[in-house]
């Protein structure tokens, strides 16, 4: 165990430096405030979304089994999803065809710790987005956190406590017309991530698995 640790680390070297660059950038970058949440943010509204009912009539399933890496942290602006603040790379993509109802996500993974990956984050941050086939900004569904750290980048996080823990989240998004809603069409679903803001450094998982439910 230890060795196979070592031999990852080792071939990750690279990665930990340009980790190690964006947390010079990271600690210019993030905001005064230390806290993911606060009471007492005026920004931290909640979105528009309205609740979904219906009977799952498709499902479909992607995983992926082996480890990735990201050097990206949320500090940086210029990367991938809604806000820009993920890596370019989303950790899993798949199209889906959505008619009028509701479609309903759960995604699941490993993170590792900054106590065995010493150049990651202490927080590994994740996005869920709908992209329109014929163009357009991501967008996030329902289930996310608008405002961490005081910075509008809808997010959900998970801290390790030794080696990996395992995060599972679930989002919705209704199909249709009207505030909250997006219209019928061709959608990429993609999964983004990145490391958390303070003290700067990327992130490490495994096994990522995204479930969408269909009705």
């Amino acid at each position: 165990m230890v060795t196979s640790q070592v031999r990852l680390l080792q071939a990750l070297a690279p990665v930990a430096l340009a980790a190690a660059a964006l947390s010079t950038s990271g600690a210019a970058m993030a905001q005064s405030r230390e806290q993911f949440m606060s009471e007492n943010d005026p920004r931290a509204l909640a979105g528009v979304h309205p609740p979904c009912r219906g009977k799952v009539n498709q499902v479909l399933d992607t995983v992926y089994e082996g480890v990735k890496t990201t050097a990206w942290n949320f500090a940086a602006v210029g990367g991938g999803g809604e806000s820009t603040r993920f890596d370019k790379t989303p950790v899993l993509s798949t199209k889906v065809n959505l008619q009028a109802g509701c479609l309903n996500a759960h995604f699941s993974a490993m993170v590792g710790s900054r106590q065995t990956y010493p150049w990651v984050s202490a927080l590994t941050m994740f996005q869920v987005t709908l992209t329109p086939s014929t163009g357009g900004a991501p967008m996030h569904m329902a289930g996310h956190y608008e405002t961490p750290y005081g910075i509008y980048g809808p997010a959900i996080a998970e801290s390790a406590e030794y080696d990996v823990d395992m995060i599972a989240s679930n989002f919705y998004q209704g199909i249709g017309t009207g505030p909250g809603l997006v219209p019928p069409g061709t959608y990429r679903v993609d999964v983004w991530w990145a490391g958390g803001p303070i003290g700067g450094g990327g992130a490490i998982g495994a096994d990522f698995v995204l479930k969408l439910y269909m009705y």
